[in-house]
């Protein structure tokens, strides 16, 4: 494989408003779940919201086809903050060119479903097995509820296999889309996530499964392996993307080492508690080539200006050059392996350059990740 083209032309924005969550799951490590973290006020969320719309508005102008801009909110889960709704209400009405997202655990009554179908524009909707019969039941007939613009990503707990399989299929009966998902894919070899149960590890039987269900979707899969490096991928936002010009949902390897990246015209990752913006959640690579933020959210401008300055002033903008042996969400992409000029030039207005960065070496205990930046937030308090 030389060549990844997303064929959605979609920028997506997922901002992380907090780890303050409703469920408490084993698999989720403590930079991504509390019960603790502060909620960020309303002002601050307003405040930013303009930020991210003249960013997206920067790249925006340099494309052949104005981008689908979509805001996609995420936990911890968005939906325990008390202005949750009222920030989407007023970004419905003051952004109408952004969508709406949410990723939910699903878990939430009538009143807070009325306002989903109200003030989003679609999403995803996790199943978590480790939660009460009531909460599972109430997951599900909301996914039901929601399924014209909601999926459901199936977290299959290696406890819990058979029950998953048994959500995936009444979920089909009712017409609900949904994505069988493996646990811990961000980092599937690393021996601490695997101790501590934040990846998780598969008998023969389940990674058959697996390989089942995908090859049955017309999808090539690792044959061996026991995490999700023993399977391959699938994107998790279920978009199609070319893969060598073949229409795909899934890779069997996502090792895009030495790769040059567009990610920068796709993503935009925002985490309120962290006050950082990251390219992207998983990736988190900037312009310079290091897993580290793009900035501070509190000093937005700043990364605005820089932005600008290349896009108007050197008439050039960096290419990444991908440090990583295992792409997670993001996978989906322009991308190449060989020669990414004619997939920057298909999708960029003519005039506009870009230089190659320098391939740096990615380490997952220094690099400057969200995790990184919470655990320190955590250690100083």
């Amino acid at each position: 494989m030389l060549n990844i083209e997303d064929k959605s032309n979609r920028y997506q924005i997922i901002w992380d408003l907090g780890r303050r969550c409703s469920y408490a799951c084993s698999y989720c490590p403590p930079h991504r779940n509390n019960k603790t973290s502060p909620f960020i006020d309303l002002k601050t969320l307003k405040k930013t919201m303009a930020g991210v719309a003249e960013y997206a508005k920067l790249y925006d102008t340099f494309r052949k086809k104005p981008a689908k801009k979509k805001l996609s909110f995420t936990g911890g889960e968005p939906t325990v903050h008390p202005d949750f709704f009222k920030f989407l209400k007023d970004i419905k009405y003051e952004y109408p060119e952004f969508s709406r997202g949410l990723t939910t655990n699903g878990w939430f009554g009538d009143n807070v479903l009325t306002l989903v179908h109200a003030h989003t524009t679609g999403g995803t909707i996790s199943y978590h097995c480790e939660a009460t019969k009531k909460q599972k039941d109430t997951c599900v007939s909301n996914a039901i509820s929601l399924r014209e613009k909601y999926k459901v990503n199936v977290m299959f707990h290696k406890d819990f296999f058979w029950e998953c399989v048994d959500v995936c299929e009444k979920l089909e009966r009712n017409s609900v889309d949904f994505v069988p998902r493996i646990i811990g894919d961000d980092n599937p070899t690393d021996k601490k996530s695997i101790k501590y149960g934040y990846t998780h590890v598969y008998g023969r039987k389940e990674m058959k499964w697996f390989r089942n269900y995908w090859k049955g979707k017309g999808q090539d899969v690792t044959e061996s392996g026991n995490t999700q490096k023993g399977l391959g991928r699938p994107c998790c936002g279920g978009r199609c993307f070319k893969a060598d010009g073949v229409d795909s949902y899934f890779l069997p390897s996502t090792n895009f080492l030495g790769w040059n990246c567009m990610v920068n015209w796709y993503f935009l990752f925002l985490n309120s508690e962290a006050d950082r913006l990251w390219t992207h959640q998983t990736c988190g690579v900037n312009l310079n080539g290091e897993v580290a933020p793009l900035g501070k959210i509190s000093e937005f401008d700043k990364v605005i200006d820089k932005l600008e300055h290349d896009l108007y002033v050197n008439n050039s903008v960096p290419m990444i050059t991908c440090p990583k042996t295992f792409c997670g969400c993001g996978m989906c992409i322009t991308k190449s392996g060989q020669d990414i000029a004619p997939l920057f030039d298909k999708h960029v207005k003519s005039g506009l350059e870009y230089s190659v960065v320098s391939q740096k070496q990615s380490n997952w205990d220094l690099d400057i990740t969200t995790k990184k930046v919470l655990n320190e937030l955590d250690s100083s308090k």
